[in-house]
């Protein structure tokens, strides 16, 4: 069976495709091309992954809000509302 995806070169790609081709490698892109193709994906930011940045939190807990909240690109104000709602 012959495989569209072999002749993709960077020169196909739109500018979204080639933003997933610089930090997947083309290969990867031919992957989910060839899977996922047609399909929509919303992309969150971390902070709509709680259950992450609560994990990320207890195995840094050595570090202060303000070092966490720098590593992760969020305010501290965020981070102590989210440990406020695990504990209520």
């Amino acid at each position: 069976m012959n495989d569209v995806y072999e002749l993709l070169t960077e020169e196909d790609l739109t500018s979204d495709l080639q933003l997933l081709q610089d930090i997947c490698g083309i290969e990867t892109l031919k992957v989910i091309l060839r899977n996922f193709g047609g399909l929509s994906f919303y992309i969150p930011k971390i902070t709509r992954l709680e259950s992450l940045v609560l994990k990320y939190v207890r195995t840094h807990s050595d570090k202060t809000y303000k070092q966490i909240a720098k590593d992760l690109n969020v305010s501290e104000q965020y981070l102590k509302i989210l440990i406020k709602k695990q504990f209520n």
